[in-house]
């Protein structure tokens, strides 16, 4: 990843964490004209990280031939795998 990506990956995980916090903590804000902005925000960054996360792991060359098939599959079924592979692999050099 180049360091644009890095950062909006930082960034939109921090957006997630805060966005969750700010509902949770004041739920009197959990009201349908301030969850339909917020959540198609949240939607628009979500796509962007993944998009950025599949561009690397398709872009990456690993050791093992299934590897590429194995992140894939982990992340789109438990969306929490991104983070893991961030660390793992996303922030090093190709």
């Amino acid at each position: 990843m180049n360091t644009f990506e890095k950062t909006f990956s930082v960034l939109a995980i921090l957006f997630e964490i805060c966005l969750i916090s700010f509902f949770l903590l004041w739920p009197q804000y959990q009201r349908l004209p301030l969850l339909l902005p917020a959540g198609f925000i949240g939607l628009l960054v979500n796509t962007g990280l993944i998009f950025f996360i599949f561009r690397d792991i398709f872009i990456r060359t690993f050791t093992t031939p299934h590897a590429k098939i194995f992140w894939v599959v982990t992340i789109l079924l438990f969306w929490p795998t991104s983070l893991i592979y961030l660390m793992k692999h996303g922030f090093q050099k190709r």
